[in-house]
């Protein structure tokens, strides 16, 4: 073979490569879902509706189905097949849970491939949730934060129907010590608001509660309101508990608890005193600029042949009370614990 008929040849195949090489840059999966929307149309409360996704395969190069997830009120289930060559489709059930929903639902179904140009496609997924009773906030819960001491606070929730000409709605449980509540009429005869007072002599601590109201409404007859906060006292000891557990024979136990005032309270220990055997307090320091005081408490546990531990049976309970010369708060406590292995 002559040296110019090699060199053709090989510009030949060069050009060959040439017309080839976009059509390679090219090849790649493409995705399309069909319908681009799912509406359930109206449902009930706790009804649950299936429909389908299909998605298929329109490139020249195989589509991987890398992942599928909705967010909260749909179920998804797993395509048919993950892998589809080109021209190929499956399947993608979506289930739809009204739950406790209200009014219009939007939802999203996500599906993630590996075509390059839409590597993640957003189905929406809509439905109209009648429910029998419309509760608002609509998770029926309220909190009313931290609340200082003496303060009070209130929060509203309201209620109403499409399917009454009129809505009566009555307090059936309450903490009376924590809350007074009042169910005022709404914009129309089918509602109600219902206000939540925390009282301004609510005792201080954490809130949870429930709340619960009876209606004339035969599907929800009864409807539980969940109440949280707290009410800040001027004054807190930390930690509020402490256990040493299982104690070493003849080992120093030592915690340091911390009386807090509340912003712009000026509070002052009068005496700190603890009623756990083998136990006292060490020392008691006022910071002047924080306004925190310190305490320090130490102890040794009992010897396991001591009568009280015997007695106890190597578990002990005891208090750490802190008399202040706050009137909302002149006492408070922090229990103290700890066990011997008998």
């Amino acid at each position: 073979m002559t040296m110019l008929r090699r060199l053709s040849l090989r510009r030949l195949a060069g050009l060959a490569l040439l017309a080839v090489m976009p059509a390679i840059a090219h090849a790649a999966a493409k995705v399309s879902i069909m319908p681009p929307e799912i509406d359930f149309g109206r449902l009930e409360q706790n009804e649950a509706r299936t429909a389908s996704l299909v998605v298929r395969n329109d490139g020249d190069m195989v589509l991987d189905i890398i992942n599928v997830e909705s967010t909260c009120g749909c179920t998804v289930a797993k395509p048919g097949r993950d892998s589809l060559s080109p021209g190929e489709s499956t399947t993608i059930e979506v289930t739809f849970s009204s739950k406790d929903f209200q009014g219009p639902q939007h939802k999203i179904v996500s599906v993630q491939t590996n075509d390059p140009v839409r590597t993640v496609i957003e189905i929406p997924i809509l439905a109209e949730v009648h429910a029998p009773l419309a509760v608002l906030p609509v998770d029926k819960a309220v909190t009313f934060g931290r609340v200082p001491l003496g303060q009070g606070a209130e929060q509203v929730v309201e209620f109403s129907t499409a399917d009454l000409p009129t809505l009566n709605v009555e307090v059936i449980k309450t903490r009376a010590d924590l809350f007074t509540i009042e169910v005022t009429p709404g914009a129309a005869a089918n509602a109600k608001r219902a206000t939540i007072h925390l009282r301004k002599d609510a005792p201080s601590g954490q809130i949870r509660e429930l709340v619960t109201f009876h209606t004339n409404v035969p599907q929800r007859s009864q409807i539980d309101i969940s109440v949280t906060g707290a009410v800040l006292a001027p004054v807190v000891l930390l930690p509020e508990e402490v256990n040493f557990r299982y104690a070493a024979p003849n080992a120093k136990m030592t915690r340091r608890f911390i009386l807090r005032p509340q912003t712009g309270a000026v509070v002052n220990v009068r005496e700190a005193t603890i009623d756990l055997p083998g136990f006292k307090v060490t020392s008691i320091t006022r910071n002047a600029e924080t306004g925190e005081t310190t305490i320090e408490v130490e102890g040794f546990p009992l010897a396991t042949g001591d009568p009280a531990a015997v007695a106890a049976k190597g578990r002990f309970n005891g208090t750490l009370l802190v008399r202040t010369d706050s009137k909302s708060a002149p006492e408070l406590k922090a229990a103290v614990k700890y066990m011997l292995k008998m």
